[in-house]
């Protein structure tokens, strides 16, 4: 489901690091909780649309681990 342009990268981390990346994700994930979700469960907010990109990437990421 790659579109144009999207390129996937591969991270090699150590579990620190890896554990450090997930804390950041769970405290953003936490700050976008204000976010309306539509029926296909995309996040979405009009007066922000960069939240809701961040919203929608992290639970692109979540959903791949």
């Amino acid at each position: 489901n790659k579109k144009a342009g999207e390129n996937m990268v591969t991270l090699y981390l150590t579990e620190e690091e890896y554990q450090i990346l997930s804390d950041l994700l769970d405290n953003e994930w936490d700050r976008l909780d204000y976010l309306a979700c539509d029926d296909n469960g995309n996040y979405y907010d009009n007066d922000y649309p960069d939240d809701a990109k961040r919203a929608n990437v992290i639970q692109k990421i979540w959903n791949r681990h």
